[in-house]
């Protein structure tokens, strides 16, 4: 890296003589970038331009501790932003205004200590000077180049940064799963690695950062931790001058320093660190109206069936109207990473489909699944009384309203037969009486071990026996002439059927 380092100073050098100051510049173009290796150190006797268009943006990445750049000119970094959506940015220099964004005034920042019990009161509209490492939300209606540039004494960002987080508890307050969100922002002219433990201090947050994607119009998300993994296509990576959201668990802080400093980022996602083992994950996605959203179900034997730090990841919501969102519930957390120790039969985890327009969506089995070809999923469709084998059919298509229960669908690990077969408890049994003989016949093909416990007409218990093991239960009733209740009490159901006895 010296020795390329060399030949770049020496390449400025003969720029800044040839040219007159007010011409020469070093421009990174889009798709390329200069990492400067800690211990090495970069001299640029004249501007420096990092350039950006829709194909992509050039990056600086300077690894030093405390930054080894100097830079004698103006420096300017321009970041591509789309038409007709919401971007969420950050500075990369440290004294740009709202002004780069041009042709906007929708410009807000979000403080999470005001949203009380909604947290949509947390936006705050902004026109002034951009903090270093906090994150900021704008509308375009369309594409625009911003530039931020430094000159004289300003500087582009390097070193180490922190930013404040909040999580704030009021009185009738939001539910858990809307407090804590903080949006801040890749302070660097090059993207950083969320992986890159020693560059962080992630301990007041969630390990998970959410990137807001305005092309689908929906999160991007990427949970570290010991088990890295990411949905809706999202990597390790932050792009330069990127805003993102993290969750606080508590008030604190987040910190950076400049080894998460990458040069280009990888194409391919390294969702797992460090380990050569592979959890096993069911990826489920809802499609609908041209767009996407994902949903993880995990096993990891560190977790447990709660909410876990740094190994689960909270669910955060388009506001999109056409965008269908999925999730899972644990408790009354709603989840986009939903880990769990271990697969087990007739495992159930609820799972929620929203969306505010009415139409057709799909759910569907992903391919980049790791669960074991031997383990069966299903799932439930509870409005329609519909059960599935997703493991085989792969996808399952219905109507939905947007007035229709979030709470939808159930997601089960190889379910018994009468959860197959969708039975409710009054078709697991064929109740019949002949004089005093009661016969209980199991419908399944499974051993269904329960008590059965006979009530009179005023509810007083007169007896009660164990279910055969045998398909058939047979008793012979030493009870007066009349009506009576025979309650079948199963592990998953009871079964309340009124007899009649003869003699």
């Amino acid at each position: 890296m010296k020795f390329v380092t060399l030949h770049i100073v020496i390449l400025i050098l003969i720029l800044s003589t040839y040219w007159q100051s007010s011409f020469a510049q070093l421009a990174i173009s889009p798709g390329s970038s200069i990492t400067i290796k800690e211990g090495t150190s970069l001299y640029i006797g004249t501007n420096l331009y990092i350039k950006s268009d829709a194909s992509g943006s050039g990056y600086l990445a300077d690894q030093n501790t405390n930054g080894n750049c100097t830079i004698t000119g103006d420096k300017t970094v321009e970041r591509y932003l789309t038409a007709n959506g919401w971007h969420n940015a950050s500075s990369p220099v440290s004294n740009a205004n709202s002004s780069v964004f041009t042709g906007t005034d929708l410009i807000f920042y979000y403080d999470e200590t005001i949203i009380l019990n909604d947290w949509n009161f947390g936006w705050v509209w902004y026109d002034g000077s951009l903090s270093v490492m906090k994150g900021y939300d704008l509308y375009l209606s369309s594409a625009i180049t911003a530039s931020y540039t430094a000159t004289g004494g300003e500087l582009l960002n390097t070193g180490n940064y922190n930013i404040a987080i909040t999580r704030t508890d009021v009185a009738n307050g939001e539910l858990e799963n809307r407090k804590g969100w903080n949006l801040i922002g890749n302070p660097y002219p090059s993207p950083v690695d969320w992986l890159m433990e020693s560059g962080w201090d992630k301990s007041d947050i969630n390990d998970a950062k959410y990137i807001w994607n305005p092309t689908n119009n929906n999160y991007t998300i990427f949970l570290g931790g010991s088990s890295p993994t990411g949905v809706n296509g999202g990597t390790q990576y932050i792009p330069s001058n990127q805003g993102f959201w993290v969750q606080a668990i508590q008030n604190g802080s987040i910190n950076i320093s400049n080894s998460t400093r990458v040069g280009i980022m990888t194409s391919t996602p390294d969702y797992y660190k460090n380990s050569d083992e592979i959890s096993q994950e069911l990826r489920l996605v809802a499609s609908g109206n041209g767009y996407t959203d994902e949903t993880i179900i995990r096993f990891l034997a560190e977790s447990t069936s709660d909410f876990d730090v740094n190994i689960d990841a909270a669910k955060l919501f388009s506001a999109h109207d056409s965008v269908p969102q999925i999730c899972t519930k644990t408790g009354n957390t709603l989840l986009a990473i939903n880990s769990h120790p271990e697969i087990t039969d007739n495992l159930v985890v609820e799972m929620n489909f929203s969306c505010s327009t009415a139409g057709y969506y799909t759910i569907a089995f992903d391919d980049n699944s790791t669960i074991d070809e031997f383990d069966k999923v299903y799932i439930k469709d509870l409005r329609e009384q519909e059960i599935i084998d997703l493991s085989s059919e792969k996808i399952y298509r219905f109507l939905h309203e947007p007035t229709n229960s979030k709470s939808r669908f159930i997601v089960y690990f190889n379910p018994s037969e009468e959860i197959i077969k969708n039975l409710k408890p009054e078709d697991l049994f064929t109740v019949i009486t002949f004089k005093n003989n009661l016969t209980i016949t199991n419908n399944t093909n499974n051993q269904l071990n329960g008590i059965v416990n006979i009530y009179n007409m005023h509810g007083q218990k007169i007896t009660y026996f164990s279910l055969s093991e045998s398909n058939e239960t047979c008793v012979n009733l030493s009870v007066s002439t009349g009506y009576y209740i025979a309650s079948i009490v199963t592990d998953n159901s009871i079964l309340n059927s009124k007899i009649r006895i003869t003699h």
